[in-house]
C-alpha cells in the first residue's frame, strides 16, 4: 500500500498532485507557467504523461481549488477541460469532480480569467444537480465551505469540520480529506479577503496501522492558521505545505518580516509535530536572505527550527537543484514518508481527533 504526493516547481504558486493508495488522482491548485514557450518546467506535459487515461483522455478524479488567486489556478482553462464530458478534447485533462471554495460561487467580482472559467464550469455542474447527468465523471461537483447563499446546493457542500465523504463517486478513495477552513462566518462575510477564505485540508493516509497526516493550507495567514489550531488542538503533521509559499504573514501577525516576532501559538504547533520527524515544503521561488515575502527567509528558519534536520525543509525551486528543478515526489508507505534516499522511519499512530465546527458562528 503506497501513496504519492508530488509538488511541482512552479515558483510562487501551488500545484500538488496526490495519488492515493487506491489509485485515485487528486489535484490541489494549478500554476502551469510553461504555455508561452518559456523555460519554466513543463508541468502540463508531466500530467499528460503520468495521469491515468480513459479512452485516450487524461483525467484527475478530483481537482480542488483552494482560492481564486492566479498563482493557484493559472492556465487551468488552457490545460484542463472545463466543459461537458461529451465536448472534452484529447489534449486536455478531464476533471471528473470539481471542488471549489464557497466564496468563489458567492462573490461575483472578476478575479482572473482562469478563476472565472472555473466558477462558470462549477455553476454548469451545479445546474445539473438532481439529474442523471450530475453523477457522470466530468459533471461531479463539490463546494468547500459554507454560505447561506448556497444552501440550495447543500447536498454537495462540505463545510469545515467535516470529511469529504466521496471522491469521484467512491466512498473508499484511499485517503481521508478533512476540511480545516474556511469556517462559516468567513464565507458569508462579503468583505472577507480571498486569502481569509482559502480552503485548507488535512489529508490522512492509513497504511499498515499507521496514519500519516499531510496539511495543505493554501494561502492561510497567521490569524486564520491560529484559528485552525485552536479548533483542532491535537492537530499534527508528517508533511506540511508551508502556507502562502513560506510567507512571513503565515507565522506572525506582525507584518514586519525583519523585526516582527513569531507567533507563540504557531511555534507551539510546529514543535508539537516535531515528534513525527516531519517534512515542510515551500512551494515558492528560491529562498534568499533578502526582504522578499513570500518566500520569507526568516519564515524558512522558523520551520527549520522545529525540524529534526534542516534538509527536512525543501523548496520546490531547488529540488534536486536550483538550475534544473523537477517535481518533488514523496512516497508514503507503512514505513513512513520518503523522498529519494531520505526516509522518515520514526512514526506513530494517529493522535488527531476530528472536531465538529458546528458551534462556530
Amino acid at each position: 500500500m503506497t501513496a504519492y504526493i508530488t509538488f511541482f516547481p512552479v515558483g510562487n504558486g501551488d500545484m500538488t498532485l496526490i495519488q492515493t493508495i487506491t489509485d485515485k488522482y487528486i489535484m490541489i491548485d494549478c500554476n502551469i507557467r510553461n504555455t508561452d514557450d518559456n523555460d519554466n518546467y513543463d508541468a502540463n506535459k508531466y500530467l499528460l504523461d503520468n495521469l491515468p487515461k480513459d479512452n485516450g483522455v487524461s483525467y484527475v478524479d478530483a481537482f480542488f481549488l483552494t482560492h481564486s488567486d492566479n498563482d493557484h489556478c493559472r492556465n487551468v482553462r488552457n490545460c484542463f477541460s472545463l466543459c461537458s464530458p461529451d465536448e472534452i478534447e484529447d489534449d486536455r485533462i478531464r476533471i471528473d469532480e470539481l471542488c471549489v471554495p464557497a466564496l468563489l460561487m458567492v462573490n461575483d467580482e472578476h478575479y482572473n480569467d482562469d478563476a472565472d472559467a472555473i466558477r462558470e464550469e462549477a455553476q454548469r455542474r451545479l445546474n445539473l444537480l438532481g439529474s442523471d447527468d450530475a453523477d457522470l465523471p466530468g459533471n461531479r461537483v463539490k463546494i468547500i465551505g459554507y454560505s447561506d447563499d448556497l444552501k440550495e446546493y447543500s447536498e454537495v457542500i462540505v463545510p469545515a469540520g467535516e470529511n469529504v465523504g466521496q471522491i469521484n463517486g467512491s466512498d473508499d478513495y484511499g485517503a481521508t480529506i478533512y476540511v480545516l477552513r474556511p469556517i462559516k462566518r468567513d464565507t458569508d462575510d462579503e468583505n472577507t479577503d480571498v486569502n481569509d477564505c482559502t480552503a485548507s485540508f488535512l489529508i490522512s493516509f492509513e497504511i499498515n496501522t499507521n496514519t500519516y497526516h499531510v496539511i495543505i493550507g493554501g494561502d492561510l495567514v497567521c490569524a486564520n492558521w491560529k484559528e485552525v489550531i485552536e479548533l483542532n488542538s491535537d492537530l499534527t503533521f508528517d508533511l506540511l505545505l508551508a502556507p502562502h509559499h513560506c510567507s512571513w504573514t503565515a507565522v506572525s501577525e506582525d507584518e514586519d518580516s525583519k523585526t516582527g516576532a513569531v507567533d507563540e501559538m504557531i511555534e507551539e504547533f510546529l514543535e508539537q509535530s516535531k515528534a513525527n520527524n516531519p517534512y515542510v515544503v515551500s512551494s515558492s521561488k528560491h529562498i534568499k536572505r533578502d526582504s522578499d515575502n513570500p518566500p520569507s527567509y526568516r519564515a524558512m528558519n522558523v520551520y527549520k527550527k522545529h525540524l529534526e534536520k534542516d534538509d527536512m525543509f525543501l523548496c520546490t525551486s531547488d529540488y534536486p537543484t536550483e538550475d534544473d528543478p523537477k517535481p518533488l515526489r514523496f512516497k508514503i508507505t507503512g514505513q513512513g514518508l520518503s523522498l529519494g534516499p531520505v526516509v522518515s522511519a520514526k512514526k506513530k499512530n494517529n493522535s488527531f481527533t476530528q472536531k465538529s465546527y458546528g458551534m462556530v458562528e
